[in-house]
């Protein structure tokens, strides 16, 4: 580890025991709006949490709680449905937990599909995801932010789940989003 590296580190934690009292009010407050949204269906409550994450006082829990970042492209996901009037991808979810767990469980069926490491790994993801009507958005979403190297093999096998599920003109926006250039 360099010098430099060290400082930072130094840093980071030195900011991270000044905050922490901010950073675990505002990770509560961040935790209650959603578990609140969500047990009651409430999707303009789950987005409002965005600019309050982006730019307000929950940019801290954004910074240092790593859950954070998954938990801002759910929403992101959410608010693309919700403008579009598809389905929420935070259906089914009755709190944060069952929220990030829907995450993990598709990002983890997408990452079996990239990598294949084996045929019953691919067929359980294809399962989780035939089961999941998930929107355009949460897949494409998912697979860019989540360090997956997607290529038009997973694109095509994707389609080919979600074949019956999404409209036309899904499939088009899915085909627009993932055109290699």
């Amino acid at each position: 580890m360099s010098y430099d590296s060290c400082i930072e580190a130094d840093h980071y934690f030195k900011k991270l025991i000044e905050n922490k009292e901010s950073i675990e009010k505002a990770w509560d407050f961040i935790s209650r709006t959603i578990n609140e949204g969500l047990s009651c269906e409430n999707l303009d409550l789950l987005i409002s949490l965005i600019p309050y994450i982006e730019e307000g006082d929950g940019t801290l829990a954004f910074q240092y709680i790593g859950e954070s970042r998954r938990i801002l492209q759910a929403l992101h996901i959410i608010k693309l449905e919700r403008k579009y009037e598809k389905i929420p991808f935070s259906i089914h979810c009755n709190t944060m937990e069952e929220l990030m767990e829907k995450y993990l469980l598709t990002l983890f069926a997408l990452r079996r599909l990239q990598f294949q490491p084996s045929e019953s790994a691919v067929s359980d993801a294809v399962y989780f995801l035939s089961q999941n009507k998930l929107s355009v958005f949460a897949i494409y979403t998912i697979t860019q932010r989540d360090l997956i190297i997607p290529d038009s093999v997973l694109y095509e096998e994707i389609l080919r789940i979600y074949t019956k599920v999404w409209t036309t003109a899904d499939k088009e926006m899915f085909l627009s989003f993932t055109k290699t250039k």
